[in-house]
């Protein structure tokens, strides 16, 4: 009798085994199809690299909602012409401003082919500044409560950090390195031409959006002696190639200045009167700006400081300019002026006009606003762009 159970035993031991053997199999067989594939060796990825767990978001604008969440949107762009390679080429970085389905949106274009511009898919963008890699976009979202932010974009156009801003987007500056970037803001009011207005003007970190400095809180000097009010306004800030030096406007009791500040010293030292949204030249010699004209309507025309001499030089340009100036090089300045003579219309226009004073202004872009000239080694144009 033992022989039959026996029998049963090792049969129920051999079925028992045969399970066990098919269970490791298909253990393993699935941890193999799980394995991540094999990655090539090459140069490493210019894509920004993920956000380590636990990273803390960028620090909010002072005064800033709380309530507004953070967003990080995607923007693609397409090589435009003659940007295909990786060799750098000399760039238009504005805003589209010609009344259309393209109006407000980011755009870029190489000098030599300014006839093919591409626009960002998503952003759109108030202000726009770019430098060596790094660009910002001040933007409005326009609603029942309107909601103003900033965003930092790449060579891609892709976007980076998004923060609020607590006011009116009015001027933008990234530096020659791209690791500074500055901000103004209408706290109230809408326009310098009032004498009704408040701005607060910060300096960023680009890499993390922190705030670096408010220049209300900077120690101000005016012919070496403290020089302080209670009705101080900041704006166009303009970036040196050391970058711990930059220039802005000072406002106060009617009257503007320009004044040279120090980063790191958190210091600011009046250097001229009459001076609003600097611009300082490509070899650090001048500064383009706007100035106030004497008479009962207001009107701004452009001038160029030469920081050696002090001497002014008024450009050719005899409209008003309600801008701050871009160099498209040592040689000539880019601002902005309605399409319209009157300037009633929203479509604007990019002249360039000489910086000596001589010559005349022409147009280099119909239908555009905020210019910035830049260096731009184009990656593989991502997806998703027009």
């Amino acid at each position: 009798m033992n022989q039959p159970r026996n029998r049963t035993l090792l049969f129920l031991l051999l079925c028992v085994v045969c399970v066990l053997v098919v269970v490791v199999f298909g253990y393993f067989m699935v941890r193999k199809t799980h394995q991540p594939p094999e990655v090539a060796v090459g140069p490493p990825s210019t894509a920004p690299a993920a956000p380590a767990p636990g990273t803390s978001q960028p620090t909010p604008v002072p005064g800033a909602p709380s309530s507004t969440a953070a967003k990080e949107p995607n923007a693609g762009v397409a090589a435009p012409p003659g940007a295909e390679a990786r060799h750098p080429v000399r760039v238009l970085f504005f805003r589209a401003n010609a009344l259309g389905s393209e109006y407000g949106k980011l755009a870029v274009a190489p000098l030599d082919a300014l006839d093919h511009p591409v626009y960002s898919k998503d952003l759109a963008c108030d202000r726009v500044y770019f430098s060596n890699g790094v660009g910002i976009c001040l933007a409005s979202d326009r609603g029942v409560f309107t909601r103003y932010y900033a965003v930092k974009f790449d060579e891609n156009l892709k976007g980076g950090w998004n923060i609020p801003l607590n006011g009116i987007p009015s001027r933008t500056r990234v530096s020659p390195s791209g690791r500074l970037g500055s901000i103004t803001i209408f706290l109230s009011g809408h326009s310098y031409a009032s004498l009704n207005f408040a701005t607060q003007t910060l300096i960023l970190d680009t890499a993390t959006g922190n705030v670096l400095a408010d220049l209300e809180k900077f120690s101000v000097t005016r012919d070496g002696a403290p020089f302080q009010s209670k009705d101080f306004n900041f704006w166009g800030v303009t970036f040196a190639h050391d970058e711990n030096r930059f220039y802005a406007t000072l406002w106060s009791k009617g009257q503007t200045y320009l004044v040279e500040c120090n980063l790191a010293e958190k210091t600011a030292k009046v250097i001229h009167q009459n001076v609003e949204c600097p611009s300082l030249s490509p070899d650090n010699t001048r500064i383009g700006f706007k100035k106030r004209m004497p008479g009962q309507r207001i009107l701004w025309n452009i001038h160029v400081l030469d920081l050696k001499t002090m001497t002014e030089t008024r450009l050719a340009e005899t409209r008003n300019v309600d801008d701050q100036v871009e160099w498209f090089d040592n040689d000539h300045l880019l601002y902005a002026l309605s399409e319209s003579e009157t300037g009633s219309s929203a479509s604007t226009d990019i002249w360039m006009v000489p910086a000596n004073g001589g010559g005349s202004p022409s147009i280099l872009y119909k239908g555009g606003f905020s210019p910035s000239v830049a260096l731009w080694s184009m990656p593989a144009p991502p997806s998703g762009a027009k």
